[in-house]
């Protein structure tokens, strides 16, 4: 999410007084994933990381992201909103491969690149392919936030669809530029799942059900969702990624949703774990990161 957003405004810079204690011991909690691979399947950590601004809105930021890295045992980073170097100070940091575009999506990897490519379309695309898959990072537009239009303005389905149109228009760009290859999409969609905005959730959706077409385009295009592949129950498990930091705007409670998402599709890939990453002081961003591993 941007800066410009109302997600960016009074709420978010309060908690810069939290977030910006000295970075010392654990920083937040990396739950055990006990995958359920066999013990002789290859596995691959993936993690999805809005990294706001790079870490520019904390102190000691780009220590602080290189350490939750590390923690979580990530392999392969997809980052969004970071700013100007901030991918390659990540890198150098941690001793990495990193694409370095110099846009707001990058990839940062323990493993060397096979190939990168880079496209405007879709809002932006950064990708790389790392031990034969090809990884991409995206960041969808924020404007018009649909649990916005949702829950404070009370707008009609229809309403909330049209102004969903932007988000969906980049979601399958992006589907359409990744092809027909074994793929993982990772990034902040800016848009909750209609996976989770169900029947079964209204009561914590303001009494709302929403096919939220960004998601929906990638189920319609074969794609799974890693976390919620793994946790099937959206009531007792909502994944909420937005916001560890925001919890009201304006005086009125802010909307917490599952909004950054780790999704795949082909060849042998198999999620087999996917937890949600952050929360605490030292954490330097305000979304949680998504964290899925998979065999193959």
């Amino acid at each position: 999410m941007s800066s410009i957003t109302l997600r960016r405004t009074a709420a978010a810079a309060a908690a810069v007084l939290v977030l910006s204690s000295t970075l010392s011991g654990s920083a937040f909690a990396v739950p055990d994933p006990k995958p359920r691979a066999a013990p002789s399947a290859q596995v691959l950590r993936v993690m999805s990381f809005n990294t706001w601004h790079g870490g520019n809105r904390v102190s000691n930021g780009i220590a602080k992201i290189a350490d939750a890295i590390t923690q979580a045992k990530a392999d392969v980073v997809a980052l969004q909103e970071h700013d100007g170097d901030s991918a390659r100070r990540i890198a150098d940091r941690l001793g990495w491969y990193t694409t370095a575009t110099g846009t707001h999506v990058d990839i940062v990897s323990r493993y060397p690149f096979e190939k990168t490519d880079r496209t405007s379309t879709g809002n932006g695309v950064t990708a790389a392919k790392i031990k034969g898959f090809w990884v991409y990072s995206v960041h969808f537009d924020y404007t018009k936030y649909g649990p916005y239009n949702a829950c404070w303005d009370n707008d009609s389905y229809a309403t909330i669809h049209a102004d969903e149109a932007n988000r969906s228009k980049q979601a399958k760009e992006v589907v359409s530029w990744a092809g027909s290859s074994p793929a993982i999409i990772a990034g902040d969609f800016n848009s909750p799942s209609h996976l989770d905005w169900t029947a079964d959730t209204k009561a914590a959706h303001c009494d709302s059900v929403v096919q939220w077409p960004a998601t929906k385009a990638f189920s319609d295009s074969g794609y799974r969702d890693s976390y919620r592949e793994v946790h099937p129950d959206e009531a007792a498990q909502p994944g909420n990624t937005w916001s560890p930091v925001v919890k009201s705007t304006g005086g009125r409670p802010e909307p917490q949703d599952r909004i950054d998402f780790i999704k795949y599709r082909g060849g042998t890939l198999d999620a087999v774990s996917s937890t949600t990453v952050g929360g605490g002081a030292n954490w330097p961003s305000d979304h949680m990161a998504v964290l899925t591993t998979f065999t193959y």
